[in-house]
């Protein structure tokens, strides 16, 4: 993107090449160097143009005003990344910094027709008439030279679509083929051919690593260990912040090399390939050439969990207290938090409206009632037989999963169809209506199906046991509750003295019919 500021025009120093060519010395060069990839971070590119540059300017006699690299930058219209050495060349001719633009070759200033027009235009009204480009001379003030320039242009707008209409069709083709594609997948390593460098496979990555934590505890770990490690942790109902501060606790290194972070583990658990599935542009399209390094009934139910809307409606990232943000008014909707209260001769701990303060009730007696009420329901033969009867089996959710993604290929090919012509539009409306609405279905019985994986061991006649086991592990019990029920806390109201109970809850059980026979 070329900036329009203010111009100041150059005064006209050199009236022609020959000019130019004589002026030595007095001649201000200014060049530019670009290169689209630099993988090796070496410049070598930029470099070697750099070098190629100068030595033009010195062939001249000119002095050497200004020099502007970009590395790693692409020119194209599909270019992603700015080019801020770019912006200050533009920003120095518009200063009228130099009386000829060097660069190697037409597609290291620009790749866009568009781009090539703006600075031709600008050049022109500004004065910088002169552009040397690979050892030759232009003038653009002279029609051939421009018309030659335009050609350049033209040339290299045409050779970057191309370039980018080849790569994208190796990555279809790859992709369709369940070859992998860019930066290896962190728990995966590539085999390849050590004559001809094709990739031979896929494979975990089961390399034994140490790490050393703060304290100077080492321990081994391996990338595939780590990533199973993951979703073991998120399907059992461990909160991403705890995943992240044991990795960093015990010194074991991010994918990018530096801590971890919960967004970098979140990405991971929803990552398909651990499943030994292929990616397109956020699509699944079939199976890859690698296998899983989870099982596909731990993946969704990572999913399950991790996309669960009511996540993101609470902080039981780093909470402390069981209730706080999970019980909620039932005046005005807010959430409760911890208050510490000390009136009237009591001193205590509270859960409170947070917004308006519209209800209240002892931390310890409410902490004490929702996890009696939570464990008799757990422990219910008939809330099982709701729960094993109103989800699935995770296997159900493969299959839906499965299903809806064989519908979306199907549909897929229905669209290359009617893009080519084989089928008319009637037809290919029709058949999209038709997979679109069986995608739906399936996406919906994948949503609804299995039981939730942190219930898994606690419930039926596990619960009570289970429960006591948890111990302090507060995060997950928060879990459970949020999973099960919907709790509202009523106001006692003014001058009320009756004890703690049942009544000063508005409470709805999240699976089957609702039961008010909650523990007293």
């Amino acid at each position: 993107m070329v900036r329009r500021t203010t111009r100041a025009r150059n005064t006209v120093r050199f009236d022609s090449k020959a000019t130019l060519l004589a002026g030595g010395a007095e001649v201000r060069a200014g060049r530019y160097q670009r290169a689209s990839q630099d993988k090796k971070e070496q410049g070598k590119s930029v470099g070697d143009q750099g070098k190629l540059n100068v030595a033009e300017i010195n062939r001249n006699g000119w002095t050497a005003s200004a020099t502007f690299t970009d590395n790693d930058r692409s020119a194209s219209r599909h270019a992603t990344k700015e080019r801020p050495q770019f912006e200050l060349l533009m920003d120095a001719i518009r200063a009228g910094k130099f009386d000829v633009l060097v660069v190697w070759e037409i597609s290291r200033n620009q790749r866009d027709l568009a781009v090539y027009v703006q600075i031709r235009d600008l050049c022109t009204e500004v004065g910088l008439n002169f552009w040397l480009v690979g050892g030759v001379l232009y003038d653009l003030r002279d029609k051939n030279d421009r018309m030659m320039l335009g050609f350049q242009a033209v040339q290299a707008e045409w050779l970057a679509d191309s370039i980018r209409d080849n790569v994208l069709r190796g990555i279809v083709g790859a992709a369709e083929a369940g070859r992998p594609h860019g930066k290896v997948t962190y728990g995966y390593r590539r085999i390849y051919h050590t004559r001809t460098r094709a990739l031979e496979r896929q494979e975990p990555d089961t390399e034994i690593r140490q790490a050393t934590a703060a304290d100077g505890m080492v321990s081994e770990f391996s990338h595939a260990g780590v990533v199973r490690e993951i979703f073991e942790k998120v399907t059992g109902g461990t909160p991403l912040v705890t995943i992240e501060d044991d990795l960093n606790a015990r010194g074991i290194p991010s994918p990018e090399g530096s801590a971890w972070r919960r967004g970098v583990i979140r990405k991971m658990a929803l990552n398909p390939a651990y499943i030994g599935k292929r990616v397109l542009r956020g699509e699944v399209i079939g199976d890859g050439m690698w296998d899983g390094l989870v099982s596909e009934d731990s993946y969704w139910a990572a999913v399950r969990l991790l996309q669960d809307p009511s996540r993101t409606t609470t902080r039981a990232g780093r909470a402390v207290h069981l209730l706080s943000y999970i019980v909620t008014c039932s005046v005005c909707g807010g959430p409760t938090s911890k208050q510490s209260v000390n009136r009237r001769g009591w001193t205590g701990e509270l859960y409170s409206c947070l917004k308006k303060r519209c209800a209240a009730a002892p931390m310890d007696i409410l902490d004490e009632y929702v996890q009696r009420a939570v464990v008799a329901w757990l422990s219910r033969p008939d809330i099982y037989e709701v729960l094993t009867a109103q989800t699935a089996t995770d296997a159900d959710v493969s299959h839906a999963r499965a299903e809806a993604t064989r519908l979306r290929t199907d549909l897929e090919d229905w669209r290359k169809l009617a893009e080519s012509g084989d089928v008319t539009p009637i037809s290919f409306a029709r058949a999209e209506k038709g997979l679109l609405a069986q995608i739906a279905e399936h996406d919906a019985r994948a949503a609804e199906a299995g039981i939730p994986p942190v219930l898994r061991g606690r419930i039926g006649a596990e619960a009570v046991a289970a429960w006591a086991e948890l111990g302090d592990e507060v995060a997950v019990k928060r879990d459970i509750i949020r999973l099960v029920a919907d709790i509202r806390l009523i106001p006692a109201g003014k001058g009320n003295r009756r004890p703690f109970g049942r009544h000063r809850l508005d409470w709805r059980w999240k699976f089957g019919k609702e039961h008010d026979d909650v523990a007293a």
